[in-house]
């Protein structure tokens, strides 16, 4: 989801959210006190420690199978709809 940030679909919360799991993401984490306390003030304190374990497992398992070698399991290649193009990623750490 590289173009979250264009897209029109996502409600103010659910960007909040694209940006805190990505915040997470990045190595180092950028996760900000302001992001934690506006997703904890929006959804709870019980719905922030799901949604922060969710993404954490994520972002494991992901880095695992890297780590790994295990790839793609090739369900993008008989989807009709192309995948985006990944943003300009010049100066970001790299998350592998």
């Amino acid at each position: 989801m590289p173009n979250w940030r264009q897209s029109d679909v996502f409600s103010p919360l659910e960007r909040e959210v694209l940006e805190y799991a990505e915040a997470m993401t990045n190595t180092p984490t950028t996760v900000t006190d302001e992001m934690s306390a506006s997703l904890l003030e929006q959804l709870g304190a019980a719905a922030l420690v799901e949604l922060t374990t969710f993404i954490a497992f994520a972002n494991m398992a992901s880095r695992a199978n890297t780590a790994h070698g295990i790839t793609s399991q090739g369900y993008s290649d008989s989807c009709e709809i192309p995948l985006a193009k990944r943003p300009d990623t010049a100066g970001v750490a790299s998350g592998a």
